[in-house]
């Protein structure tokens, strides 16, 4: 999959708009306790012993060779079921998907991302609750590498359900050098008040610290983290928060721009944040002109053969007393409810999720794994896994009634003003978000 920079905080609503899902065809029938889940274990009792094809939509072509060798193992192990694959580009699977539906050609299994399930829960209904195959195999539901992992895909009270599987995970990350960490005798931080003096060390030797880009608002999503770490710390993420719906004119929001600004002024970011992209800002760290990018977990393993240095990652810390927060996200995959198949999609689901494919793609291609206590041999890997497995799991999720995609290009532009003006004031800036968000929200209303 191109990797968009994917910094999807589940408290921000400044995210990237991402096209989701995609299509196939309806399935087709042919004459003829805790541990890891085992591939052995996938196979569910109710499962037809008939031969049947699961028409199997996804995206990834860089991965082809990878996924075709988990369907030929998957077919070796259940001879009953044949595995039809379809790839489709990443920015086009959600408008296929939703054509193949209102087509009635939908496929048995489709790729989706965990938390962006809505419109194939909400608008079409055509996403199978899962809650039931996994309550009849706790040790499949248990096996996830948080417990709220699987509660993203839930869209709504009015279908509080389980739509969607995960398979690798996608969260936000800090990439670091290690070896100018080790240089300039600097440890991960544990906090953010440790963030900010590994900011100050490297600044005060010409190293940029975390580069980041403001055109391609990488600064308005780590303001809104920052933001939402406010929240949760005072213990004001509820009610509206929930919803979506909190004021962009409280102090949670207003403390984080004057942070994010404080920032950027010391030339934390570097010098040229707002004329340099994605690409100029993971160049700043394979030149090793910066010491840190904010970025996403999936790009590590794009970064690091074209660099000499090793790199690592950690999570993004917290303020003192609080515990890291990793929202998590994952690129994942659905049952379509229109399959005549669901036992044996939930056959493949759990394939798919099983120790041993998880690990032949954790190690193939540094995908990383869903699952708690697997142990991939990658170090950078392994200690992000570990880091997520302690961190906060019961971070409130919010769930949204508008597009938060559309919304996030204004207050982006509203929070570039802030940051560019010297004599711009957060509270004159937060009122103009505040409106856009308002109408965003009643907008989605009418």
């Amino acid at each position: 999959m191109k990797k968009m920079a994917k910094f999807w905080g589940v408290w921000s609503i400044c995210v990237a708009l991402i096209l989701m899902l995609a299509a196939c065809g309806s399935g087709n029938k042919e004459s003829g306790t805790n541990e890891l889940p085992d591939a052995s274990k996938a196979s569910p009792s109710g499962g037809s012993t008939e031969q049947v094809t699961l028409k199997f939509l996804y995206i990834w072509p860089e991965y082809e060779d990878k996924m075709n060798e988990t369907i030929k193992n998957f077919e070796a192990a259940n001879p009953n079921i044949k595995i039809k694959p379809e790839i489709v580009p990443w920015d086009k699977v959600i408008e296929v998907l939703q054509t193949k539906v209102a087509s009635k050609q939908e496929p048995d299994i489709s790729f989706g991302w965990t938390h962006w399930m809505a419109p194939f829960v909400n608008e079409v209904d055509a996403a199978l609750p899962l809650d039931k195959y996994l309550n009849e195999d706790e040790a499949w539901k248990n096996s996830f590498v948080r417990n709220d992992l699987l509660a993203t895909s839930i869209v709504s009270p009015e279908k509080p359900y389980i739509s969607n599987i995960p398979f690798k995970l996608s969260f936000q990350v800090v990439i670091y050098n290690k070896k100018i960490f080790q240089d300039n005798q600097l440890q991960i931080p544990q906090t953010l008040e440790q963030f900010e003096s590994v900011m100050s060390a490297l600044s005060s030797k010409n190293i940029i610290p975390l580069a980041a880009s403001g055109k391609d608002g990488g600064l308005s999503i780590l303001k809104d983290s920052l933001a939402g770490m406010n929240f949760l710390r005072n213990g004001t993420a509820t009610g509206d928060w929930l919803k979506g719906e909190e004021s962009y004119s409280s102090p949670e929001y207003i403390q984080a721009m004057e942070l994010t600004k404080k920032w950027f002024n010391q030339g934390y970011f570097g010098k040229d944040s707002f004329a340099v992209g994605g690409d100029e800002v993971s160049n700043l760290l394979l030149s090793k002109k910066a010491a840190m990018v904010l970025g996403n977990n999936n790009q590590i393993s794009a970064l690091q053969p074209q660099i000499d240095d090793e790199l690592g990652a950690f999570l993004f810390p917290a303020q003192e007393g609080m515990k890291a927060q990793a929202p998590l996200t994952a690129d994942g995959f659905f049952v379509l409810k229109a399959s005549k198949y669901p036992e044996e999609s939930v056959t493949f689901l759990k394939y798919l999720t099983s120790k041993e494919n998880q690990k032949l793609w954790a190690e193939s291609t540094q995908a990383m794994p869903v699952l708690k206590e697997l142990k991939t041999g990658n170090e950078t890997l392994d200690t992000l896994i570990d880091q997520v497995a302690s961190s906060a799991s019961d971070y409130p999720k919010q769930q949204l009634s508008y597009n938060p995609g559309e919304l996030a290009k204004l207050l982006q532009a509203s929070f570039a003003e802030y940051l560019l003006k010297s004599d711009a004031k957060a509270e004159k800036i937060a009122e103009k978000m505040e409106k856009d968000h308002r109408n965003a929200i009643n907008s989605a209303k009418q």
